[in-house]
């Protein structure tokens, strides 16, 4: 099937509106003057919790969720709805036990934690290990963004000048308001994402024959290339005995990552850290636990309504060799004008929600781990205001041009998660030994820690992935393919295991007795 983009005035006026609103809330936040970091950063901690989970589900939902999943849904069935119940659990153990730690202290950087128990230098190695890994892997997520809207555009736009519009739109509302321009455009954007996929899934109902009941059966009788029937609306698939191991490693994975990127990485805590109740804060954390399972099921299910289209319209797949491009295909080839505008506001606000926390998070931590202590000290918070913006450009920057040399990578969703696989898990144990023990560490062994699992896990990885590309066992093989995961369960464990062996014991004399 061959699709061009073309858009109606309807279409170029929903984008113009989206643009319109982007640069009309990045005006206002940025007259309102921020005279602090913790005013520019965290919007003086005034978000309203409402706007507070919803910036943070936009942070989490990015592109690659409106389109990969539905091409899950399509190609495969919904098992992936119920496949990582460690996730919820990491909600609920963030939302309990950091989360209050974090805003007992008022921390703008989450790193800032560290240092009240190990001193100055483990925050700076904390935040090093952030800023190294989330600038890779958001560098990742932009390679991602930019394929996915240069797919929608049809080829209308170039890759090159999908990067470019992604990062200038994404640095002109950051760097004029901030955290409170992010969190409200987070807002109308998490409202297009739901509206765009809702209206999505209706259409797609509307124009398959029968509706409703035809998807349902074209679902429970699918057919694979190979021509194996199965049952797309198997949800329990994941729970059948075959599976279990499969699951267990997923849950404990899910648990461990999960609980690394809400309590660890500073692009997610941020949003919540702006909130203006500390409670709901954390209540919107543990909403989200469950909050992704209709959300995944919504895109889910227009992956299985392109299924039962696509067996009436067999012209819509001919000559696709990505399950990914089916979804982009449908807008682009088969939605009318106004509801194709619609869609593409809402892939193009899904890339932004995902990518403009990165940029905050990542400038956050420069200025306050890096530039205040080391060459800010005594300079007035104007100043460091102006350096903090100064910073949200230098990273866009970064990512432009880091991005373009990326272009022919591939997995990229996978490769984002590696990249963090060896940083996430000594990251998370630090974080553990710090809030949840009372163990005395020096900033030296709190450094060796840090550096032993992962120099450990990257040297094992680079040996799986030669052993599986020069003809190696299927033990390499299966390493490099599914049980890299372990790396992040492996750093977690590894440093409190490795504090309570290097703490510093207690030896002073008790006092005599009276």
């Amino acid at each position: 099937m061959n699709v061009e983009l073309s858009l109606g005035w309807l279409d170029g006026t929903i984008l113009v509106a989206y643009v319109a609103a982007l640069a009309s809330i990045g005006w206002w936040a940025a007259h309102r003057t921020a005279k602090t970091t913790e005013d520019y950063f965290l919007a003086n901690r005034s978000i309203p919790w409402l706007v507070t989970m919803a910036s943070f589900v936009a942070t989490c939902i990015s592109a690659l969720t409106f389109i990969g999943t539905p091409a899950e849904g399509f190609s495969s069935d919904y098992r992936y709805l119920l496949s990582n119940p460690g996730d919820i659990l990491a909600t609920i153990f963030i939302a309990m036990v950091f989360l209050p730690h974090f805003q007992k202290l008022r921390v703008t950087s989450i790193y800032q934690a560290v240092a009240e128990r190990f001193g100055p230098s483990a925050r700076t190695t904390c935040s090093a290990y952030f800023l190294l890994t989330r600038s890779l892997a958001s560098t990742v997520r932009i390679v991602a963004i930019a394929k996915v809207l240069e797919v929608v555009t049809g080829g209308g736009l170039s890759y090159q000048q999908c990067v470019v519009i992604v990062v200038g739109g994404i640095l002109a509302y950051t760097t004029l308001g901030g955290g409170r321009a992010i969190a409200w455009t987070d807002l109308m954007q998490f409202c297009l994402l739901v509206t765009g996929a809702v209206s999505a899934l209706i259409y797609i109902v509307t124009q398959v024959p029968g509706g409703v009941p035809a998807i349902i059966d074209a679902g429970r009788h699918a057919v694979t290339a190979d021509g194996t029937v199965y049952n797309k609306f198997n949800f329990m698939e994941m729970y059948q005995p075959g599976n279990l191991g499969l699951l267990v490693l997923m849950t404990v994975w899910g648990f461990f990552n999960s609980s690394a990127a809400y309590g660890t990485d500073q692009d997610m805590v941020q949003r919540l850290l702006a909130c203006n109740d500390n409670r709901k804060a954390r209540w919107s954390l543990m909403i989200w636990g469950l909050a992704g399972i209709p959300i995944a099921f919504l895109f889910l299910s227009i992956g299985v309504g392109l299924y039962a289209y696509a067996r009436v319209h067999p012209e819509l797949i001919a000559g696709m060799t990505d399950n990914d491009h089916i979804f982009p295909r449908f807008i682009l080839g088969v939605m009318p004008h106004g509801l194709r505008g619609l869609l593409l506001a809402a892939v193009a606000s899904a890339a932004m929600g995902s990518a403009d926390s990165a940029l905050a998070s990542l400038s956050t931590a420069f200025t306050l781990d890096f530039y205040k202590p080391f060459w800010g000290k005594g300079q007035p918070e104007e100043r460091v205001v102006k350096v903090s913006k100064m910073s949200f450009v230098g990273f866009g920057l970064f990512f432009m041009v880091v991005a373009m040399g990326l272009k022919s990578m591939d997995n990229l969703l996978w490769l984002a998660f590696r990249i963090i696989a060896f940083t996430y898990g000594p990251l998370l144990g630090i974080f553990v030994v710090a809030i949840m023990t009372d163990w005395k560490l020096s900033a030296r062994k709190v450094l060796g820690l840090m550096l032993c699992p992962t120099v450990l896990t990257f040297s094992l990885a680079m040996l799986a992935w030669y052993q599986s590309t020069h003809g190696g066992g299927p033990a390499w093989r299966e390493l490099h393919k599914t049980y890299w995961r372990f790396y992040t369960i492996f750093g977690t464990l590894f440093v409190p295991a490795g504090a309570w062996l290097l703490r510093e014991k207690d030896e002073r004399p008790a006092a005599a007795a009276a």
